[in-house]
């Protein structure tokens, strides 16, 4: 049985202004399929590869309507590849998901500095 959870996008993914829903289903602990549309993205949870520290400026913040007591799934897009850990990750700009609210948006950290828009798989997998 899969689990399944339905979001409106309120910040939209970046190339893909046009799509507002979408569907999250969890494979496992550590990858999801976000389909929206004709569109699907494989995301990673970013807590099961690194220390990352994800820091929202106020604005994406009530548009996700994110309170302190929220229940949020932090998510990276992953460009796969052939072999796997050729994949790339985006840690810069995360897809942020308002389980409470039904509510999603692809949002830019305020220290995306820190981060890459393509980091290897390979940086964080052995073997």
């Amino acid at each position: 049985s899969k689990i399944i959870m339905k979001f409106e996008a309120v910040l939209p993914i970046l190339g893909f202004e046009n799509i507002k829903e979408y569907e999250l289903e969890k494979i496992d602990d550590i990858f999801f399929r976000l389909k929206g549309g004709d569109v699907t993205f494989t995301l990673i949870n970013p807590f099961s590869l690194r220390e990352y520290d994800v820091i929202i400026n106020d604005s994406d913040k009530e548009k996700l309507e994110i309170k302190d007591d929220s229940n949020i799934l932090i998510l990276n897009n992953m460009i796969v590849a052939t072999p796997l850990q050729n994949s790339t990750i985006n840690f810069a700009s995360p897809i942020i998901f308002n389980v409470d609210t039904q509510k999603m948006g692809q949002v830019i950290l305020e220290n995306a500095q820190n981060y890459s828009l393509t980091d290897p798989l390979a940086n964080y997998i052995k073997g």
